[in-house]
Order: structure tokens, then sequence, then C-alpha cells
């Protein structure tokens, strides 16, 4: 199932590859970067994946589909279609399936994404924890009791809008059941990592579908809170590398990480 041991260098996973953009729509992201001169200045975000046991259980949300951290704003269908939006750079920040292998409903165009509970700081939050410990009880009326750090991701330069996310992991106070409490989720339910992201990862943010690909190493809530006492919190900014008419999604730290984001390798 996995392509890699290392967490930082996920390439795949079951059948999303983690890393294909576009190469044309890269292109043209990449270009109107250089037009506006200067990437816009990322807000503070907080998302928080819900555990429990046994066995190892996410409590996954359903959303209609709209702009939140690296969500797509238009989606294809299998081949070329005049009458459709065409596939963006911001589609391939989220979208994982470039292998058009995900069923998408009758008409083409995917209504849903999936996610975690989070949302944008606000300047009554405490900080970017309590951001998170604010976004699950708005969205699921439940309290947070243990919440740690996860991953820290920065939604790549070309976008129009940016966020420095961090993604905790988070089990629940005794006594409360996550429940949809505001009109947007449309559905959820508690769910295995592994099938999450093997069954819905086409419709989750790169950052979230990774996330979920990292915590099926694990069986256990213990587990996922000792590997999180040793995660490197250092911000990720996937990078675009164009080589020989292709583009992929490139992370701090591997070989062909571009020095910019305007850099054409």
């Amino acid at each position: 199932m996995w392509a890699s041991v290392n967490c930082m260098s996920i390439q795949r996973f079951g059948k999303w590859d983690f890393r294909a953009v576009d190469s044309a729509s890269a292109a043209r992201a990449l270009d109107r970067l250089k037009e506006q001169g200067a990437p816009a200045e990322p807000e503070r975000a907080a998302v928080v994946v819900l555990l429990r046991e046994a066995p190892l259980r996410v409590f996954l949300l359903r959303h209609a589909a709209k702009e939140p951290f690296g969500a797509p704003a238009a989606n294809r269908v299998r081949g070329d279609r005049a009458d459709l939006p065409g596939p963006t750079a911001r589609e391939r920040w989220a979208h994982l399936d470039v292998d058009g292998a995900y069923e998408r409903p009758a008409g083409g165009l995917r209504d849903s994404l999936y996610g975690f509970p989070g949302g944008r700081h606000k300047p009554d939050d405490p900080d970017v924890a309590m951001t998170g410990v604010r976004a699950v009880e708005e969205e699921t009326g439940a309290m947070v009791a243990l919440q740690r750090a996860w991953s820290r991701w920065v939604t790549p330069e070309y976008e129009a809008v940016r966020f420095d996310t961090w993604i905790y992991v988070a089990t629940l106070a005794e006594g409360f059941q996550p429940r949809i409490r505001v009109r947007e989720p449309e559905y959820a339910t508690w769910i295995g990592p592994e099938q999450a992201v093997c069954q819905y990862g086409g419709q989750m943010s790169m950052p979230e579908a990774t996330t979920l690909a990292e915590l099926s190493r694990y069986s256990t809530v213990g587990e996922v809170f000792a590997a999180a006492e040793q995660r490197d919190m250092s911000p990720i900014l996937p990078r675009v590398c164009l080589r020989e008419g292709e583009a992929r999604l490139v992370l701090p730290g591997e070989e062909d990480y571009p020095a910019g984001a305007l850099t054409r390798a």
C-alpha cells in the first residue's frame, strides 16, 4: 500500500497519487503568481482529527463543496468536456484522483468533500491549538480531552487564498459523542484511517489525505499520541516542480524541492 515508509516522502497510497499536478494548469498558476509579484500571506488555521478505539477510528465529515483549505474550486470528469471546467492547479492541490479511477456522480461534477473539524484562527482564540478545540465544539458539539500537534501545512504559493494550518490529533472528553451541529456538514461517520483515505482520498485536501495515510500505520490512540510527541512540526510548504513537461508537488528536504515557487527545473 505504501510507496515509502518515510511519512514525509509519501508519493502514493493505494490508487491515489499524492503528488501529481496537471502540468498546464501548474504552469498557468505559476505565471499568475509571477504577474502578482508575491504570494498571498497565509492565515492561521487548525484541523482536528478526532480519534477513538478499538480498533482505531477517525471522525470524518462530508461537506458540500466550497473553498476550504486546499479544496478544489472546480472538478472535472474523466476525459475532455468543453462544457465543464478544466483542471486547475487548485484542483490538483486537493484532487488526488489523477488516474481517473474515482467514479464520479452522474453529471460529472462532485459536490461533496471529506475532511475534519477545523477553521480559521479568530482574534479571540488564545492560540491556534484553541482554534481547533473551538472548531470541534462548534461543528460537533463535543469537547476535546487530549490534543497533540501532528503536522503543519502551508498552502502552496500559487493559491489565491492560503493557510498556515496546524493539524492536530485528539480524543473526546468522557461522555461526549460528536454529531453534526452546524448546517454545513452533510454526513459524519467513524471510519478506519486506511479505509477513509482509500475510499475518499480523491475528495480530500492533500494534507488531510496524507494525515490519514500516516495514521493508518498505527493501531491504537496511544500509539498515535506517542508518535505525535516525536513529530517534526516544521512547516510543510509543497512546491511545484516542472520537469520535462511533467509537474509534481515536492516537499521540503526532498531532492527536487525548488528554491522558489517560480523555479522551473
